[in-house]
């Protein structure tokens, strides 16, 4: 009886082994394009700029990952116990001979994805300087008129409104209402900030209160963000509680822990004001004492001094020689008015011997004859101006109608010449004028027999062929 001889199992090289895995990997379709899920660990980068993690599930199975440099710009921020999701392909590392997952993106899921995305936005806006403090405006010391930008039903709200009708009732509060919350929120709250902004107000308040982080998620949205930024006034903050921050907070002019933070802000000022006005008026009332104390010690020194008492002795002496030369410039004053006096009266006498009254009615008796000799001689030329003008106007209208006369008679003459030439005329007398091919016939030799000729009358045009020619002469 023959032994059966079991067959030897086929020996593989390590290299030829590993390549067939690979080559088995990669035909294999269920393994070839796929995205498996899992929590971040053992998350890595390499100086070559690759990436490497693993995706942990509770049970404890780890799958190991590699992201190519190529891809690693497109990942969203990883961090070790973020849920995520890789898609890729299964392959081998030769060598330690280690099946990997070779990841082309990843996608973060739950609290990982609103982190990747908060952070997506945040560097953006940053880079754009919006987060710069040089661009926010101060608040107002004391605003009279606030924008509330809010949902009328958010307690937030609520307690903003009673923090400033308790602490600051001249403060005039405009709600512009808006959903904090749910899909369309972001848009929401956008379109009310840019109502807010164009309203006659001193700042914009943006409250909201508590809620989850899911809550207050529009106010990490980019359109929230950019009306902040658009806004014409000063913007303050005011969402959810102590410790939460959004990116509306670094974009605004100023943040408030709470909504009721946010109504102390804006109503410090007016509550300062009357301490204010109290230290302020307590020092001017001291500045004023001191002054009034410092100019009091001042005179008394200046009255005590020995230039004050020899300034008192010298103006005395100056009084007394002041009278005296007052004294004698009124006598000096009075003989000299009394001088001139006596000048003036002398004058008179002379100017009287020289006064034009007289001498101005003598030209005038003068003036009058020769303004009548002057009107008699005027009126005799402007008769005889009048006479010869009439004898020269019937002299011109007796030559002007000769003239015209004779005219008349050349251009009748004139005219009936011209009418004996006119073609007209000769026509209407039995003549016609003869054309051969557009042109007028004048001699009977410019034509021959048989030619078709045009004769043109007074009234009316002919047609005729010619029989025969003959020549005068």
């Amino acid at each position: 009886m023959s032994q059966v001889v079991p067959a030897q199992p086929k020996v593989w090289g390590v290299r030829e082994l590993v390549n067939y895995l690979k080559r088995a990997f990669a035909h294999d379709r269920n393994i070839s394009e796929l995205g498996v899920r899992g929590e971040l660990t053992d998350h890595s980068r390499s100086g070559f700029g690759h990436v490497y993690f693993g995706l942990k599930e509770p049970n404890g199975a780890v799958l190991k990952c590699f992201v190519r440099s190529t891809y690693v710009p497109d990942l969203p921020p990883l961090e070790n116990g973020l849920e995520a999701t890789a898609f890729g392909s299964l392959g081998l590392f030769e060598g330690r001979s280690q099946y990997q997952l070779v990841v082309t993106s990843v996608q973060l899921v739950g609290a990982g994805r609103l982190a990747a995305a908060y952070e997506k936005i945040k560097r953006k806006l940053e880079a754009e300087g919006l987060f710069d403090g040089v661009r926010k405006r101060p608040i107002p010391r004391y605003p009279f008129r606030v924008a509330l930008v809010s949902s009328p039903e958010a307690e937030g709200a609520r307690d903003f409104l009673t923090i400033l009708r308790a602490k600051a009732p001249q403060i005039g509060v405009r709600l512009v209402a808006t959903s904090v919350q749910g899909q369309g929120a972001a848009d929401s709250i956008a379109r009310a900030l840019a109502q807010a902004g164009r309203l006659d107000v001193d700042v914009v308040v943006l409250a909201r209160g508590g809620g989850s982080d899911e809550d207050r998620l529009p106010f990490n949205d980019e359109s929230v963000a950019r009306a902040i930024a658009a806004s014409r006034v000063p913007v303050v903050t005011a969402i959810g509680h102590q410790g939460d921050h959004h990116i509306a907070d670094d974009v605004a002019d100023r943040e408030a822990a709470t909504p009721t933070a946010a109504a102390e802000l804006l109503v410090a000022g007016f509550s300062a004001l009357p301490q204010r006005l109290r230290d302020s008026r307590a020092r001017l009332r001291s500045s004023l004492q001191h002054r009034i104390d410092e100019r009091g010690r001042r005179l008394e020194r200046a009255a005590g001094s020995a230039y004050l008492q020899r300034f008192e002795r010298i103006s005395d002496v100056l009084s007394e020689r002041v009278d005296r030369l007052l004294t004698g410039v009124v006598g000096a004053e009075r003989e000299v008015i009394r001088r001139n006096d006596l000048y003036l009266r002398e004058l008179e006498r002379r100017l009287g011997r020289y006064d034009p009254r007289a001498q101005l009615a003598a030209r005038a008796t003068r003036v009058a004859g020769l303004r009548e000799a002057l009107g008699m001689r005027l009126a005799t030329r402007l008769t005889t101006a009048r006479r010869d003008a009439n004898d020269a106007a019937r002299t011109l209208e007796s030559t002007a109608a000769a003239r015209l006369q004779g005219a008349g008679h050349c251009l009748a003459l004139w005219t009936a010449r011209l009418e004996g030439k006119n073609p007209e005329k000769i026509l209407q007398q039995g003549y016609a004028i003869v054309r051969h091919g557009g042109r007028v016939v004048s001699d009977a030799a410019a034509v021959a027999a048989g030619d078709l000729i045009e004769a043109q009358f007074s009234r009316g045009t002919l047609a005729a062929r010619v029989e025969a020619t003959a020549q005068d002469g």
